[in-house]
């Protein structure tokens, strides 16, 4: 068995179970949509989802695919065959930040690892040399800029209390605050 055989094979296990996309959905906390999608081959599951599924289903890890899986692929080194072309093609990364104005050292790495994981997508896939390597390595690349910006408004901003208020005449955050025993409770 392998991961193409998971539609068949999650289908195979909810009618066996007696259960409906919309009730196997339900068990584990998804739209039943998904169920649907999954079941055939139109989409993967989510590393959440995955987990989910492999707890309700006993199907077996290794043969449910996942979408956003880092794991799966990412965490192995590149073969040789793929750091030549890595090394080949690395012009691509440059011209990248170039072309949409980015700075180097707020995206570089970011960057450097979606286009790593272009390079380990088109040896893996063969469905994904139908299209041009520049066109998965940039697809990649612009995914990793919106993540890393999503990050970034998602990351909570921090200040000291020792930060000057904005729009104060010079008051710290610290003077804001007031001793406890001081302090009228309302």
């Amino acid at each position: 068995m392998g991961k193409e055989d998971f539609p068949r094979l999650l289908r195979e296990w909810r009618e066996a179970n007696g259960l409906s996309q919309a009730a196997l959905a339900a068990r584990i906390g998804i739209k039943g949509t998904q169920i649907y999608s999954y079941e055939k081959g139109i989409k993967t599951p989510s590393v959440e989802t995955r987990e989910k599924l492999i707890r309700e289903t006993g199907i077996d890890a290794a043969d449910i695919p996942c979408g956003r899986c880092r794991h799966e692929v990412e965490d192995r080194p590149l073969t040789e065959e793929e750091q030549r072309f890595a090394t080949e093609h690395y012009g691509c990364v440059l011209h990248y930040i170039r072309s949409r104005k980015l700075n180097f050292e707020d995206y570089y790495e970011v960057l450097v690892f979606a286009y790593l994981r272009a390079v380990q997508i088109w040896f893996e896939r063969e469905a994904a040399r139908k299209y041009s390597f520049t066109t998965i390595a940039y697809r990649k690349m612009a995914y990793g800029v919106m993540g890393e910006r999503r990050a970034r408004r998602l990351r909570p901003i921090t200040v000291s209390i020792d930060d000057v208020i904005p729009n104060t005449d010079g008051m710290t955050y610290g003077e804001t605050l007031c001793d406890p025993r001081d302090c009228v409770r309302t």
